[in-house]
């Protein structure tokens, strides 16, 4: 066998090998979780009051168009913007029972990455603040940044056509972290639509 097949044999194989180790590599490999779960929730709570889990589906007649109204668009790298559901939906409440903030923990997948926020609301359905629970793309560490996240602080659902927390429009994109930019918005408008769906009156 000729040495110039002994290459192109050789060249094949490490491409192989390369396109395994690509398509086998761990999911969460750049992991970093920066709190668990209770303690994403406790971020949110005033002294002194409770929290209680509810849980919460979309109704099927209502998906469609409340993906519309959010702007929550299934595309090629960023599907189930929007799921019926379950959520578990965290009530902060004080010794009287009243509620003082809504929280959610959401998750957002694309292509390998994934990242996990906690979103807290105010009894009229602004965003109170979001708070990154976990990154697994190490290109996105970038927007665990206050100057980023404090752009969705008061955003709330839609009045007429414009839709709030839109990544390149209300909400500056991160140089370099453009996808993870967007997932966050989205993130955010999916909180906003679930309070609508679910505790708007």
């Amino acid at each position: 066998m000729s040495h110039r097949i002994l290459s192109n044999i050789g060249r094949t194989a490490a491409l192989v090998a390369t396109l395994i180790a690509l398509l086998t590599f761990p999911r969460d490999a750049h992991a970093v979780k920066y709190m668990k779960l209770k303690e994403a929730i406790k971020y949110f709570l005033p002294d002194g009051h409770g929290v209680f889990n509810v849980k919460k589906s979309i109704p099927p007649d209502k998906m469609a168009q409340v993906k519309k109204r959010f702007a929550l668009r299934d595309t090629v790298d960023f599907k189930e913007t929007l799921s019926p559901g379950p959520y578990s939906v965290y009530l902060g409440k004080d010794a009287a029972g009243k509620v003082s903030v809504y929280i959610l923990i959401l998750e957002q997948y694309w292509r390998t990455c994934h990242h996990k926020y906690a979103i807290g609301l105010t009894p009229d359905g602004k965003i109170k603040e979001v708070v990154v629970v976990e990154l697994n793309c190490r290109y996105a560490y970038a927007i665990n940044k206050k100057a980023f996240l404090k752009q969705f602080k008061g955003k709330k659902a839609p009045k007429g056509s414009r839709v709030p927390a839109r990544a390149g429009e209300d909400v500056d994109i991160i140089t370099g972290a453009t996808a993870s930019s967007d997932a966050t918005a989205i993130v955010a408008r999916r909180a906003l639509a679930l309070f609508e769906v679910f505790f708007s009156n």
